[in-house]
């Protein structure tokens, strides 16, 4: 694509918030997770604090030597169509039938031993979230006092007061953002502050573009664009509800383990 050159300043109308909900990234065992391992069942059990919804996007990812179920597919994107009781089952469509399981996972008719072995799920991708009026962020640095006691007879003498070593230690984010709420109580944007009251947030991450820039294909384009990437855990929300405005909600959170801030590649 065409290189940008523009020295004009960004604005609002250039960003974006992409958001994975929390609730929605589990290790699973890979032959008594996958309907107990009986063929033709079609139940996959999760823990039953999940938070996934009818239509989520969600992938496996075998992890150590784990297997998964020969009816599934590691890496492809698949639907879920039923959430009950600890159980969801999954589709190759949004709103298709239900996938068979094989029964076959794990090794030798059992689970593969080992923690590091298992199943991943996790929702498959981003998506964005169309009720956002702002955001904003901030990164510290802790302050590490570094000074010393003299070494040196001279520096026990002069006029003026010595200065003290300062040097920045590890870094600090956080987070706000303004969400408006919607009627529909499935849209992303309530899903966002209702992850406030989730006792585990696990799953829950953001990308806060400040350039969304068009990959001309429906998507966006990561390499030119700048954002953050990041797990976060939302700590607080304030409503407002008047008659004048909008309803909106401010939600709070904190950055952990940020993978891309505005270019520079963490992780």
């Amino acid at each position: 694509m065409p290189v940008a050159c523009s020295q004009q300043s960004l604005t609002g109308q250039e960003g974006s918030i992409f958001f994975e909900p929390a609730g929605t990234d589990f290790c699973l065992l890979d032959y008594t997770d996958f309907s107990g391992g009986a063929p033709g069942g079609v139940d996959i059990f999760v823990p039953a604090n999940n938070d996934f919804r009818i239509g989520d996007p969600v992938i496996f990812t075998e992890e150590g030597t784990a297997n998964l179920d020969s009816a599934l597919t590691a890496g492809t994107t698949y639907y879920i169509i039923a959430n009950s009781s600890g159980a969801i089952a999954v589709s190759a469509t949004v709103g298709g039938t239900a996938i068979l399981l094989a029964g076959d996972g794990g090794t030798g008719g059992a689970d593969t031993p080992g923690a590091a072995n298992h199943i991943n799920l996790k929702i498959a991708d981003f998506a964005v979230v169309c009720q956002v009026r702002e955001f904003s962020v901030e990164i510290t640095r802790e302050e590490l006092d570094v000074t010393t006691l003299p070494c040196n007879p001279s520096q026990l003498g002069g006029k003026y007061a010595a200065f003290r070593s300062i040097q920045p230690g590890y870094a600090t984010g956080t987070g706000t953002m303004t969400v408006y709420f919607t009627d529909d109580q499935g849209s992303l944007a309530n899903r966002l502050l209702a992850n406030t009251l989730l006792k585990s947030q696990e799953g829950a991450r953001v990308r806060l573009f400040v350039n969304t820039v068009d990959d001309n294909a429906g998507g966006v384009d990561l390499d030119e664009s700048l954002y953050i990437e990041s797990d976060i855990t939302i700590t607080s929300l304030s409503l407002s509800v008047n008659p004048d405005d909008p309803t909106s909600g401010e939600l709070s959170f904190n950055i952990i383990n940020p993978t891309n801030v505005l270019g520079a590649v963490l992780g």
